[in-house]
């Protein structure tokens, strides 16, 4: 008798289409959207997980939530503090954040952008609490000390700061969860474009080197091998630390190929190797669990590497110097103006610069220049700190959405020193006269004042004589601001690119 094939009843799914609901996401080189099963599974991974209560350790003012695009700060920790770890570095103590990356998830699930913060970065870190108790206090010093000072609170907190976007959750991991993902994967392939010999040298700073040694052209890594790649530096083309983010980003796309193969989706045994594996190894703030996870499965399904995008954030200076500790240290210097445009078009889920135009201001309620002050630079290359100098709740997050909808990058919200303002002020350094003007003429009723300790960056007090935001328009007679440089000069690229195969 022949043998027929029994249709699965209605309402079944085969046991394949179940394992699609479930998501993983791994951090500090791996982004991966996969599945689980059934309930004991999920508790299973579940209790794998490791929590931080970054909302613990929080200081400053969050920026206010933009829309339905998820947020996720991946930090790759360089902390020796587990077994083996002597190779890594004998003589580094403490931890640092050797690796960040802000994933931005576009609401609808139409996108995903991965933008690589350099850990040499000279910046602002705000107050945070110690790890081990007490307050720090406000300080410019390379990124990566944000996570010596206060853990990943802390890098959190400074990347909020920085960027005025809203970080939904933090993934952590190691040195030794990094390699334990990456031996669950069974490996990654990267394209290696020239031989790689990076020995161990130890020097008065510590170790350097990884004693990684691969020929040119496509080489498959194990989890140890993974590591070195992704950490190699002083050996390797400039020795720099951006050169090294390259690399990552590399190995981060072929990840994430691989990840999102139908492969290994459909290899239950791997499958479930790798989800054990990275939830054994990461380390994120309570609300980040399997069922969050779950959630942002179901947005991101079916997402293609081509639609993932990975980049650096724009630097203007890549061999300058800043008094850090009484002495100049090398570090490098975001470019303010890119990098303003790339962060706001984050915060507000909108096109990265260059992609699109930018929208017409309305004809209606337009604030005119007067032929002595004609505005000049474009509400999207103004960075703004908005501040409440009313002692009214929440007015100044809804000063901050109506400047955000009107095209200003908001980097920062708080309180005035002071809430018995009746006139709303526009504070500025001595370089943004002309921001300053183009600001001042979207706040009606807004009085200007120059303040020489302030910067790149505009600070709107808001007073109760506030009666609102209207669209600015930027006069025929001035010298128009450039226009947003094209994606390309972001250096971006897609994960579906492979560099040997091109």
């Amino acid at each position: 008798m022949a043998d027929v094939s029994t249709p699965p009843a209605p309402g079944r799914r085969p046991r394949a289409r179940r394992i699609f609901k479930w998501v993983a996401i791994s951090v500090a080189t791996v982004l991966v959207i996969t599945v689980g099963g059934a309930y004991l599974v999920y508790l299973h991974l579940n209790g794998n997980l490791t929590h931080y209560d970054a909302g613990a350790n929080e200081v400053i003012k969050r920026p206010h939530k933009v829309g339905k695009a998820q947020n996720i700060l991946l930090i790759g920790s360089d902390t020796r503090a587990f077994a083996g770890s002597s190779k890594y570095g004998r003589l580094v103590a403490g931890a640092r954040s050797d690796t960040a990356i802000v994933v931005h998830l576009g609401a609808g699930a139409s996108k995903a952008i991965l933008v690589s913060i350099p850990r040499d970065s000279y910046v602002e870190i705000p107050a945070c609490k110690l790890l081990h108790g007490g307050l720090s206090s406000p300080q410019h010093n390379k990124f990566n000390a944000a996570y010596s000072i206060g853990g990943p609170a802390c890098t959190q907190a400074t990347v909020e700061t920085l960027t005025g976007i809203h970080i939904d959750h933090f993934v952590e991991v190691n040195f030794a969860g990094f390699k334990n993902m990456v031996n669950a994967l069974g490996g990654v392939t990267v394209c290696v474009p020239q031989a790689i010999n990076d020995p161990i040298v130890r020097t008065s700073n510590g170790f350097h080197g990884t004693d990684l040694k691969l020929p040119a052209g496509n080489d498959h890594l194990d989890g140890e091998q993974a590591l070195g790649y992704v950490r190699a530096r002083y050996s390797l083309g400039d020795g720099s630390d951006l050169g090294r983010i390259k690399r990552q980003q590399a190995f981060l796309s072929a990840v994430i190929r691989k990840a999102t193969s139908t492969g290994l989706l459909l290899d239950l045994p791997a499958l479930y190797s790798f989800l054990n594996a990275a939830t054994k190894s990461v380390q994120t703030d309570p609300g980040f669990d399997l069922l969050k996870l779950k959630s942002l499965a179901s947005r991101l399904h079916g997402l293609k590497p081509g639609k993932v995008v990975l980049l650096t954030v724009p630097l203007s200076d890549t061999n300058a110097y800043r008094p850090i500790g009484g002495q100049n240290a090398s570090v490098v210097i975001w470019d303010e103006q890119r990098a303003s445009l790339l962060w706001n078009a984050l915060r507000t889920d909108g096109p990265l610069p260059g992609t699109a135009p930018l929208p017409s201001p309305s004809p209606s309620a337009t604030a005119t220049a007067t032929a002595s002050t004609p505005l000049i630079v474009a509400p999207s290359h103004i960075r703004v700190r908005v501040l409440n100098g009313t002692g009214q709740a929440g007015i100044a997050h809804k000063v901050a959405d109506a400047l955000a909808a009107e095209g200003f990058n908001i980097v920062g919200i708080g309180d005035a020193d002071s809430a018995g303002y009746s006139t709303t002020f526009v504070r500025y350094g001595t370089t943004k006269n002309e921001s300053s003007e183009t600001l001042s003429a979207a706040v009606p009723g807004s009085t200007r004042q120059l303040d020489g300790s302030l910067g790149s960056v505009l600070q709107l007090v808001v007073g109760s004589n506030y009666s609102g935001v209207v669209p600015v328009q930027l006069s025929s007679g001035g010298v128009p601001t450039p226009s947003p440089s094209p994606t390309a000069t972001l250096d971006a690229v897609t994960a579906d690119r492979d560099v040997c195969a091109s």
